[in-house]
């Protein structure tokens, strides 16, 4: 990129933008010529506006102190050597008021960030990813690719299974990428993409502790799944990892996902659940989810995570999960419904889950669920509507869950053997894809109840 002494030369910058001129400003400020800012940082007084008026500013930081922002025109006013930080009170961000390199090597990391310093916590923005455009974005570290081995685990059939939670911890805060604050409604309707990294562990979008977000749109944001680097020189191509996250939502309230696309996890497209941290000091549950019209591709792991209270999942599309295209990881599930770590912490399990009326296609597991709440919770946590499955339904050691007006080809049994996990399972108007030995005795009788369904029928 030149320099801006180059660019003067060029007669490509009319200007320097400098701290005196904008502490010389009253209540704006219009910039209507090419200023650069040499490098600096220039603080944009509390409640100044920034009104751009034909011109532009690049070069340096640009920080906010309540400030705000006029735009005028459609010609972008930011650079690609531009730094947005601090506070602002801007209602609306566009991402046409940022240049843009169109190059599918580019990692458009800043940019996107600079888009999403505008809004914070404490301010309802909305920001628009609206125009033709492709966002290719890295993950910054590229360090050691072999993170689980710093993971403690336990041994399971002979075999470590790594705690891969342990990778949310603060000392692998290097693995997050984005974070939209709370308070922020995001709408996407171009792509999102990341650019292919051998790290087995990312999350694109970091949430924690945050509410009131909204994303929808009709565009992607996609993990880096279908073009993953397999070349990891510690392990080579027994490469092993699982949790590259598009979006990882903790101790989160008040989220909603709509008509958007999200695909490509290394590990889950969603995850939202509470926190399990040891040392967390507030309230650890997650609460308040929709996902509505949502379509879910090719999620390595799970396509979504569930373990939180009040959430709603409605016509939702998933398709290609877990499977072995993907090189899928286990669970291998388009959804799961499973609180980590209830047994120690009950508060965080399911409460008032409901989902229904979508809709699955080529996934290894459509439905999964392991300790979705604990059994003692003593009422309906979780509840299937008007869900015609297409592949297995693995359901271990789950409790006060109900599926109603389902179809269910066949429940995956450990081994080809019944399992007697579960406690407290309703199925009611359901028709099973296998004889009545088979379905029910993956179940205790005792404590499980079948009420008006099927079996043994054909899958239509």
């Amino acid at each position: 990129m030149l320099a801006p002494a180059f660019l003067f030369a060029l007669g490509r910058i009319d200007g320097v933008l400098t701290q005196e001129m904008l502490n010389s400003a009253r209540n704006s400020f219009v910039i209507n010529s090419d200023y650069t800012l040499l490098g600096n940082t220039v603080v944009v007084p509390d409640g100044l506006t920034l009104v751009f008026s034909g011109g532009s500013v690049d070069h340096g930081e640009l920080r906010g102190s309540n400030s705000k922002v006029s735009v005028k025109g459609s010609q972008p006013v930011f650079g690609l050597d531009i730094k947005i930080s601090g506070t602002w009170d801007v209602p609306e961000v566009h991402d046409g008021w940022f240049a843009f390199n169109d190059a599918e090597d580019f990692a458009s990391n800043q940019i996107i960030h600079n888009i999403l310093a505008f809004s914070n916590d404490e301010i309802p923005c909305h920001i628009f990813f609206e125009e033709k455009r492709t966002y290719y974005f890295e993950l910054p570290y590229k360090g050691r690719t072999d993170l689980a081995n710093l993971l403690s685990f336990k041994m399971v059939d002979g075999k470590k299974k790594r705690n891969y939670s342990e990778l949310n911890n603060d000392e692998y805060a290097y693995l997050r990428i984005f974070t939209i604050p709370s308070n922020t409604h995001l709408t996407v309707n171009n792509t999102l993409k990341m650019l292919p990294t051998n790290q087995g562990a990312y999350f694109v979008f970091w949430e924690y502790g945050k509410e009131k977000v909204i994303v929808d749109g009709v565009g992607t944001i996609a993990g880096d799944n279908d073009w993953h680097r397999y070349d990891s020189p510690f392990l080579g191509k027994n490469y092993f990892g699982e949790w590259g996250h598009v979006f990882c939502c903790l101790r989160c309230n008040d989220f909603s996902f709509k008509d958007i696309t999200v695909s490509d996890a290394f590990g889950d497209c969603i995850y939202y659940s509470g926190s399990y941290y040891p040392h967390e000091k507030n309230s650890r549950w997650a609460s308040n989810l929709t996902i509505q019209n949502v379509r879910i591709l090719r999620a390595r792991r799970n396509g979504v995570v569930i373990g939180a209270r009040n959430v709603r999942i409605t016509g939702c599309y998933f398709e290609g999960c877990g499977t072995d295209e993907v090189k899928g990881t286990a669970p291998k599930s388009a959804i799961d419904f499973e609180a980590d770590e209830v047994a120690s912490f009950p508060v965080i399990g399911n409460r008032d889950v409901v989902m229904e009326n979508c809709v699955f296609e080529n996934n290894f597991f459509d439905l999964a669920s392991s300790m979705n709440t604990v059994p003692g919770y003593g009422k309906l946590a979780t509840t299937i509507k008007n869900c015609r499955f297409t592949s297995q339904v693995k359901i271990r050691a789950t409790y006060w869950m109900r599926f109603e007006n389902c179809y269910i080809p066949f429940l995956y049994k450990k081994n080809g053997e019944a399992q007697y996990y579960s406690k407290h399972m309703e199925f009611v108007n359901c028709e099973f894809g296998e004889d009545e030995d088979s379905a029910i005795g993956h179940f205790s009788k005792a404590t499980n109840v079948f009420t008006n369904c099927k079996f043994n029928l054909k899958k239509k």
